[in-house]
């Protein structure tokens, strides 16, 4: 500005207009509150596509789904999100047996597809699937909902307990996931280099992925066709629980 300039503002109102430019009005704090709220009571989008994933209806996730909630397990922050909402969804009551059962299949599908960590957390809540060998849900007209969670859960344990099995499953997993593509990997910025398959692992509960994650995260990774569904042409229970 020049001193015969009198329509520009001296120093200390240029500051002042810049200011009250940058500061936020009541509007945008109420949008802000606004949708911390709906967040709050529908869920953030990652846990949405879990609710959908693990849904109380006759249908199965896709192949797609399942591969993308899988990848978020190589997520420092989504990691935890996967998992706590998995487990809640896998200790629903039995009444919700497809809600246990889709439950069951996704961290079937986290196990050949999901980071190491996920894994190791599977082994520690491996009495928790033990109980699920006898779940029981018979409805009217003796139809047996549950055989399809006694079978999903005892064949999640042997996958677990069998440690080279899992270790070629999962090398087949990423070679399938390398051949059909799709899916793009996340960051993996935050990530630890402690942990390994089974291992002790450093760090926090859901921190310390191994290296070997990282470098799995590194390459394209794409949904796993041909185990990841499970149900029945016609659907989750259709012509009695298949």
């Amino acid at each position: 500005c020049t001193p015969h300039n009198t329509a520009c503002p001296n120093s200390s109102s240029r500051k002042g207009y810049f200011a009250t430019r940058n500061t936020p009005t009541m509007l945008d704090m109420a949008k802000r509150v606004a949708k911390e709220a709906m967040v709050k009571a529908t869920g953030t989008e990652l846990e949405k596509k879990i609710a959908e994933a693990c849904s109380n209806k006759p249908w199965g996730a896709s192949s797609t789904m399942l591969a993308e909630l899988a990848q978020h397990t190589y997520d420092y922050q989504d990691y935890p999100v996967v998992m706590s909402n998995m487990w809640k969804r896998i200790h629903s009551k039995s009444t919700e047996w497809r809600v246990v059962y889709k439950g069951l299949n996704l961290l079937e599908h986290i196990l050949l597809n999901g980071s190491e960590r996920a894994v190791e957390d599977a082994r520690d809540h491996l009495f928790q699937i033990r109980t699920l060998c006898d779940f029981q849900h018979v409805e009217s007209g003796g139809v047996d909902q549950g055989i399809n969670v006694r079978e999903k859960s005892r064949k999640i344990i042997d996958l677990l307990n069998d440690r080279e099995r899992l270790k070629e499953e999962r090398e087949k997993a990423r070679a399938n996931r390398g051949k059909f593509g799709g899916v793009s990997s996340h960051s993996t910025q935050g990530f630890g280099s402690s942990g390994g398959f089974g291992g002790a692992g450093g760090g926090s509960k859901y921190g310390g992925f191994s290296s070997d994650d990282m470098r799995r995260q590194q390459r394209s990774a794409a949904p796993h066709y041909g185990s990841g569904g499970g149900y029945g042409g016609g659907g989750i229970g259709a012509g009695g629980g298949g």
